[in-house]
């Protein structure tokens, strides 16, 4: 077996194999693309000229922490228990450590991400998150929302906020700039560029409420896969009008007039509110996982022990 750097032709074969192996996982095989929108680092493990194995790292640049992540690891069912993963994610440590990453999470760097976390369901990468030193660190919950039976009209609640001075409607692309420039005041700026992101996606779609020309809600779906909902938010200065719930269930009858008979509220809170809004239900469980390299020993160089390519 050897590992290498991964090549853009690979990439096809690594989401096959995500599609096979990352079963809890909806469009499981849209998953490096997601995590290739950005730069990248990517590994490659190859046996006998079959991919059986990848890892794919970045860095949060935009925030200057310089934190590194793994994005994704994946490794063949024919394969596991043999130390592949290990190996893959040893020489991706060591390829974060020499540009400069002092610490590094088991999720992905914004808004290019699939998870926020391990799902707790995957065992086998639980195990080895544990097993490899990493620290659990918290926990974030995606909830879902059957789509068949959920009441998503919103006439009656849109004319109620209309005859406040609040508009709501579906963003196009003449909101970008002006968006992007209302809403970086208030958000982090990782929730700006995942709204960014939907207005310019195919699958995508975002609504929003403005009052007096200023953007105050906003609601997006299909950032990364069209089944997921996120991010949501309410200028704090009119929560409490019934914006959120309306931008939500504009983009639920979104998706389902689109086919889609199960949403998925992608890391949310307050559950309670949700659960409420549209019934939603508690779904897949991430447990937050990171390591300090700073203080640990450099990860193992596995070049001479594998033939590195």
């Amino acid at each position: 077996m050897t590992i290498g750097e991964l090549a853009p032709r690979q990439l096809s074969d690594v989401s096959r194999l995500c599609e096979q192996e990352l079963t809890l996982d909806r469009f499981a095989g849209s998953i490096p693309r997601i995590v290739t929108r950005q730069p990248y680092i990517g590994l490659v493990a190859v046996q006998d000229s079959a991919t059986v194995g990848a890892c794919i790292g970045s860095i949060a640049e935009a925030d200057g922490s310089g934190e590194g992540f793994i994005d994704l690891l994946v490794v063949d069912r024919a394969q596991q228990r043999r130390g592949v993963g290990r190996q893959l994610a040893a020489e991706m440590e060591r390829q974060l450590a020499a540009r400069g990453c002092q610490r590094i999470g088991l999720a992905a760097a914004s808004p290019n991400h699939a998870w926020p976390g391990v799902d707790v369901h995957y065992t086998a990468a639980v195990c080895f998150a544990e097993d490899s030193g990493y620290q659990r660190e918290g926990c974030e919950v995606n909830m879902d929302v059957d789509l068949a039976g959920a009441t998503l009209d919103t006439l009656a609640a849109e004319k109620r906020l209309a005859s406040e001075g609040i508009e709501v409607r579906r963003a196009d692309a003449d909101d970008d700039g002006p968006l992007q420039e209302s809403l970086g005041s208030t958000w982090q700026a990782d929730w700006v560029a995942e709204i960014a992101e939907a207005l310019r996606g195919s699958e995508a779609g975002l609504h929003v409420a403005a009052r007096s020309g200023r953007y105050v809600g906003f609601c997006c779906y299909g950032v990364s896969r069209v089944h997921e909902v996120g991010p949501i938010g309410t200028d704090p200065d009119v929560r409490g009008l019934g914006i959120g719930g309306v931008l939500l269930k504009r983009c639920l009858a979104e998706q389902r007039d689109r086919g889609i008979v199960a949403a998925e509220l992608v890391w949310v809170g307050p559950l309670s509110y949700f659960s409420r809004a549209v019934h939603a239900t508690i779904g897949r469980v991430f447990w937050l996982y990171s390591k300090d390299l700073s203080g640990a020993s450099r990860a193992p160089d596995w070049r001479d022990s594998i033939g590195l390519i």
